[in-house]
């Protein structure tokens, strides 16, 4: 049986064709490019965007107005 490959960006599950990076696997070619992004030391990419995690928990709860 093999073993479930999951995104190293993303965590989604990846079905098909991978993408390659080193010794980690990406479903596709934007997480592996928004993975090789760099940080600042706190954590803090380039551009201003929330992270995926960032934008779910926006997304369950959103603000009220």
């Amino acid at each position: 049986m093999s073993e479930k490959r999951v995104c190293a960006y993303c965590g989604e599950e990846v079905m098909g064709e991978v993408v390659r990076r080193g010794r980690r696997i990406y479903c596709s070619e934007a997480c592996a490019f928004e993975d090789s992004r760099s940080l600042d030391c706190a954590g803090r990419t380039d551009v201003s965007r929330a992270s995926l995690e960032e934008e779910l928990k926006f997304r369950e709860h959103p603000p009220i107005s």
